[in-house]
Protein backbone atom coordinates (compact mmCIF):
# COMPACT_ATOMS: atom_id res chain seq x y z
CA UNK A 1 0.00 0.00 0.00
CA UNK A 2 2.69 2.43 0.88
CA UNK A 3 4.34 1.48 -2.87
CA UNK A 4 0.79 2.13 -4.25
CA UNK A 5 0.63 5.65 -2.43
CA UNK A 6 4.41 6.81 -3.60
CA UNK A 7 3.65 6.08 -7.04
CA UNK A 8 0.70 8.03 -7.00
CA UNK A 9 2.53 10.81 -4.93
CA UNK A 10 5.37 11.12 -7.73
CA UNK A 11 2.65 11.38 -10.69
CA UNK A 12 0.88 14.26 -9.15
CA UNK A 13 4.11 15.96 -8.30
CA UNK A 14 5.29 15.18 -12.17
CA UNK A 15 4.60 18.58 -14.69
CA UNK A 16 2.18 17.69 -17.31
CA UNK A 17 3.66 16.81 -20.52
CA UNK A 18 4.22 20.07 -22.67
CA UNK A 19 3.65 19.93 -26.61
CA UNK A 20 6.83 20.25 -28.77
CA UNK A 21 7.42 23.57 -30.11
CA UNK A 22 6.02 23.93 -33.20
CA UNK A 23 7.01 27.06 -35.58
CA UNK A 24 6.27 26.93 -39.45
CA UNK A 25 6.86 29.45 -42.34
CA UNK A 26 3.77 28.90 -45.37
CA UNK A 27 4.74 29.89 -49.09
CA UNK A 28 0.68 30.34 -50.37
CA UNK A 29 0.88 29.12 -53.94
CA UNK A 30 -2.92 29.47 -55.21
CA UNK A 31 -5.97 31.64 -54.10
CA UNK A 32 -9.26 32.21 -54.79
CA UNK A 33 -11.66 35.16 -53.86
CA UNK A 34 -15.29 34.19 -53.77
CA UNK A 35 -18.03 37.04 -53.21
CA UNK A 36 -21.72 36.55 -54.13
CA UNK A 37 -20.57 37.12 -58.15
CA UNK A 38 -19.20 33.90 -57.62
CA UNK A 39 -15.20 32.86 -57.31
CA UNK A 40 -12.00 33.53 -59.28
CA UNK A 41 -8.35 32.53 -59.02
CA UNK A 42 -5.98 35.84 -58.13
CA UNK A 43 -2.24 35.80 -57.75
CA UNK A 44 -0.61 34.71 -54.72
CA UNK A 45 1.36 37.15 -52.52
CA UNK A 46 0.98 36.31 -49.06
CA UNK A 47 3.48 33.84 -47.09
CA UNK A 48 2.04 32.74 -43.27
CA UNK A 49 3.83 32.03 -40.30
CA UNK A 50 2.73 29.92 -37.00
CA UNK A 51 4.27 29.46 -33.99
CA UNK A 52 3.02 27.39 -31.21
CA UNK A 53 5.37 27.17 -28.49
CA UNK A 54 6.04 27.69 -24.26
CA UNK A 55 7.43 30.84 -23.71
CA UNK A 56 10.67 31.52 -20.47
CA UNK A 57 7.80 30.52 -18.04
CA UNK A 58 6.34 27.23 -19.52
CA UNK A 59 3.25 29.04 -20.45
CA UNK A 60 1.88 28.02 -23.89
CA UNK A 61 1.83 31.02 -26.66
CA UNK A 62 1.09 31.12 -30.45
CA UNK A 63 0.52 33.23 -32.78
CA UNK A 64 -0.74 33.64 -36.60
CA UNK A 65 0.97 36.04 -39.29
CA UNK A 66 -0.25 36.96 -42.28
CA UNK A 67 2.26 38.89 -44.31
CA UNK A 68 2.30 40.53 -48.04
CA UNK A 69 5.46 40.66 -50.15
CA UNK A 70 7.66 43.78 -49.36
CA UNK A 71 4.75 44.62 -47.04
CA UNK A 72 3.10 44.87 -43.56
CA UNK A 73 1.85 41.94 -41.35
CA UNK A 74 -1.03 40.97 -39.97
CA UNK A 75 -0.41 39.69 -36.20
CA UNK A 76 -2.68 37.62 -34.43
CA UNK A 77 -1.24 36.60 -30.89
CA UNK A 78 -2.59 33.27 -29.26
CA UNK A 79 -4.92 32.01 -31.37
CA UNK A 80 -7.01 29.19 -30.55
CA UNK A 81 -5.34 25.31 -31.37
CA UNK A 82 -6.99 22.57 -32.27
CA UNK A 83 -4.80 19.25 -34.03
CA UNK A 84 -5.18 15.36 -34.33
CA UNK A 85 -3.08 13.02 -36.02
CA UNK A 86 -4.26 14.08 -39.74
CA UNK A 87 -3.74 18.45 -39.32
CA UNK A 88 -3.62 21.52 -36.82
CA UNK A 89 -5.79 24.27 -36.86
CA UNK A 90 -5.64 28.00 -35.85
CA UNK A 91 -8.64 29.46 -35.29
CA UNK A 92 -9.36 33.17 -34.83
CA UNK A 93 -13.13 33.71 -35.01
CA UNK A 94 -12.99 36.79 -34.32
CA UNK A 95 -11.33 38.10 -37.51
CA UNK A 96 -12.99 35.41 -39.29
CA UNK A 97 -9.82 33.62 -39.61
CA UNK A 98 -9.33 29.70 -40.15
CA UNK A 99 -5.69 28.02 -40.94
CA UNK A 100 -5.60 24.26 -41.26
CA UNK A 101 -1.99 22.81 -41.69
CA UNK A 102 -1.98 19.17 -42.47
CA UNK A 103 0.46 16.63 -41.19
CA UNK A 104 2.48 16.53 -45.03
CA UNK A 105 3.23 20.44 -44.39
CA UNK A 106 0.55 21.53 -46.94
CA UNK A 107 -1.60 24.47 -45.61
CA UNK A 108 -5.59 25.56 -46.33
CA UNK A 109 -6.14 29.34 -44.83
CA UNK A 110 -9.24 30.66 -45.14
CA UNK A 111 -10.46 34.14 -44.02
CA UNK A 112 -13.50 36.47 -44.96
CA UNK A 113 -14.23 40.38 -45.07
CA UNK A 114 -17.47 41.28 -45.05
CA UNK A 115 -18.67 39.65 -47.96
CA UNK A 116 -15.91 38.08 -49.64
CA UNK A 117 -14.09 35.13 -48.38
CA UNK A 118 -10.43 34.41 -49.56
CA UNK A 119 -8.79 30.84 -49.80
CA UNK A 120 -5.26 30.27 -50.03
CA UNK A 121 -3.59 27.17 -50.26
CA UNK A 122 0.01 26.05 -49.73
CA UNK A 123 3.05 24.47 -48.18
CA UNK A 124 4.98 24.82 -44.99
CA UNK A 125 8.08 23.66 -43.18
CA UNK A 126 9.85 24.00 -40.18
CA UNK A 127 10.96 27.14 -39.41
CA UNK A 128 12.92 29.29 -35.95
CA UNK A 129 10.81 31.98 -34.07
CA UNK A 130 9.05 34.50 -36.13
CA UNK A 131 10.45 38.03 -34.30
CA UNK A 132 9.40 40.10 -37.98
CA UNK A 133 8.54 43.59 -36.29
CA UNK A 134 6.90 44.50 -39.66
CA UNK A 135 3.12 45.89 -38.21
Amino acid sequence: MKGLALVVGVCLLAEPVRAADIWQECQIENVTVCTAQGCKYVEPTLKLYFGDFADSRGKRKSYYYRCRRDRDCDRIENPWIGENERYRAFVMPEQGVIARIAADGKVTDVATVDDTVLISRGSCWEAGPQNDQRK
